[in-house]
């Protein structure tokens, strides 16, 4: 077997988050690996039709949103604008959304890694293996499998795990933490849908209509678990993404990171779609010649297992906005949590939180950052940090410390918030992406 190439940093996980840790990387002068196990890149927004962009913008206390991020989030925001992905930002109560169209989100990402200079991608490569060292004269090993090449090694002076279950960090036997399956955040289904006369869906029109399948529900014109339904026009004329929440298993504890559940959960949730698409053509005029357009590739998880850092942000970090000397982040999307599928429980920050340098940072392995998802953060924490415009920060951030701590030959935790904080402002000024 050839001799494993050799990467200053190597990012697992295509998602908002690697996407940002791995250009950010590239960009900072690391000869820099991107790794993800899908065919295209863009996560749960390319793979499971995400398709709006939360936590970009500051509270929406004025009549204008304002970026929250200075950097790489907010350029990428303008550069999908420009690419015809994304419209204008949008006002849902106490914050802003950016919509965005899911495909265009993706092809925009691979666009963007493939000019980078620095940076290589593989797609289609599924991480199997990791040995994590501490020594700073050894490398962290990595081997993948991806089709038809098999197997490949490759080794790596500073790792970032961007993969939303921690699963670098867990075949590294870093430290990890997950909720009980019982406080887990459930799943979503979204699907597209066409021919649909999105004049009718305006405003209070689109919460009409989610009341209006609850109450199908309850007169059990539709089946139990779809009781909160969304709704939301796209990109394209005609065109509308539903969003059904899933309820949890009934014979057996959720568990997301097991596929024979998720494939079981999926297919349910497709039968329960159908009925909803059904119910919308029969009942309302604006989808009377309308069809499914496309399923998603994979039903939207929202968490799993998260990696515990020298720092872990709390609940009350997020909802008091509490500052921390080493921001390298902030976080200002409410603590949303979907315990139960018909309704999320919201609970709305006092201001930005800081997301320090310690939170993307292994307490275990200090050669291992982590951005996205699977960052450290409670439970709490967790719904309101996972969300694609944090994610994009997160991933910005730490992408800039494993950069200068691999030209450094030094661990992640001994990099200077200030000095990210200084190239985040630096490269926000190119004006890239």
């Amino acid at each position: 077997m050839p001799a494993p190439s050799h990467f200053d940093v190597a990012v697992v996980g295509g998602g908002s988050a690697g996407v940002a840790a791995a250009v950010s990387a590239a960009r900072s002068g690391a000869r820099t690996l991107l790794v993800e196990r899908s065919d295209i890149l863009g996560g749960n927004v390319g793979n499971a039709f995400v398709h709006t962009i939360c936590g970009l913008y500051q509270p929406a206390l004025e009549s204008e949103a304002r970026h929250a991020h200075p950097g790489f989030p907010q350029h990428f925001a303008e550069g999908l604008r420009a690419a015809g992905a994304a419209g204008s930002a949008e006002r849902a109560g106490r914050v802003y959304v950016l919509p965005i169209q899911p495909a265009g989100f993706a092809e925009f990402a691979a666009k963007l890694c493939a000019r980078t200079q620095g940076l290589e991608v593989r797609t289609r490569c599924e991480l199997v293996a990791a040995a994590l060292t501490a020594d700073r004269a050894a490398p962290n090993a990595l081997s993948a499998t991806s089709a038809p090449a098999g197997e490949t090694r490759f080794t790596a002076s500073v790792l970032i795990d961007a993969s939303g279950d921690a699963s670098l960090g867990w075949l590294g036997g870093a430290e990890v933490a997950a909720a009980s399956p019982d406080q887990l955040q459930l799943p979503s289904l979204i699907f597209r849908m066409a021919g649909v006369d999105t004049s009718e869906l305006s405003g209070f029109d689109r919460l009409r209509l989610s009341v209006a399948i609850a109450g199908a529900v309850r007169t059990q014109e539709l089946p139990d678990g779809c009781e909160s339904v969304l709704v939301r026009p796209g990109a394209s004329a005609g065109e509308v993404y539903v969003t059904l929440n899933v309820p949890r298993p009934e014979s057996a504890p959720y568990a997301p990171l097991d596929p024979v559940q998720l494939a079981e959960l999926e297919q349910r949730a497709r039968a329960s779609a159908a009925r909803v698409a059904d119910f919308l053509r029969r009942t309302r005029p604006a989808f009377a010649g309308s069809r499914i357009q496309a399923w998603p590739r994979r039903i939207g998880v929202r968490e799993t297992r998260r990696l515990v850092g020298v720092v872990v942000l709390s609940r009350s970090d997020v909802l008091e906005g509490r500052a921390h000397e080493a921001e390298v982040a902030v976080s200002t999307w409410p603590i949303e949590l979907w315990h139960d599928h018909r309704r999320a429980e919201f609970e709305y920050p006092t201001g930005p939180c800081s997301i320090p340098l310690g939170a993307l940072v292994s307490r275990s392995h200090p050669r291992l950052g982590m951005a996205g998802r699977c960052l450290s953060a409670s439970h709490e924490a967790l719904g309101a940090l996972r969300v694609v415009g944090t994610a994009l920060a997160t991933g910005e951030a730490v992408g800039i410390a494993a950069a200068l701590a691999a030209d450094a030959g030094i661990a992640l935790g001994e990099v200077s918030a200030h000095e990210v904080r200084r190239r985040i402002l630096e490269l926000a000024a190119r004006g890239e992406p």
